[in-house]
């Protein structure tokens, strides 16, 4: 099929305002497709450098709250973490993480509470343990301490 042609191994998918979004983490490749003018465009995703982080691996989930950020997460590599995009296109990494328990790591489950003031997300293997068992992943909450939304002003990272 021509999807797993040119869009191979796709994950997360988002829509605003006529605009399809998806990532190819094989292409390591972030679409947007507008579906109201027929056109598309692309971005990398694998630039190494990302606002003031390290982005080097496979994009996996995307998520947009209410505001004009579309928030993805990192397959792999050394630094997982949580990564946005404005709508001006200026990327910022949200958080990383360094530890060489996190080498390899995935970044799953982002989500947002209703008001948007907290952020979760998890790591899917963290390195720790529970009852022998190795992997067992683990869950951040991440609050913004001004009381202003993830998608208000510019984080300033």
């Amino acid at each position: 099929t021509s999807q797993s042609i040119y869009f191979p191994n796709v994950e997360g998918i988002d829509f605003k305002d006529g605009v399809l979004y998806f990532v190819s983490k094989k292409k390591l490749m972030l679409y947007a497709l507008d579906l109201d003018n027929n056109t598309y465009t692309t971005s990398p995703t694998n630039g190494g450098l990302l606002g003031s982080g390290e982005f080097k691996n496979s994009p996996d989930q995307l998520i947009r709250n209410e505001g004009d950020f579309l928030y993805f997460t990192e397959d792999g590599g050394k630094t997982p973490g949580v990564y946005a995009v404005d709508s001006s296109g200026q990327r910022f990494a949200i958080f990383e993480a360094y530890g060489k328990q996190y080498f390899g790591d995935e970044t799953t489950g982002l989500a947002f509470s209703p008001d948007g003031t907290k952020m979760y997300a998890c790591f899917q293997d963290c390195g720790c343990e529970v009852s022998g068992e190795g992997d067992c992943g683990c869950m951040l909450e991440f609050e913004r301490l001004d009381g202003r939304s993830f998608d208000g002003e510019t984080l300033n990272l």
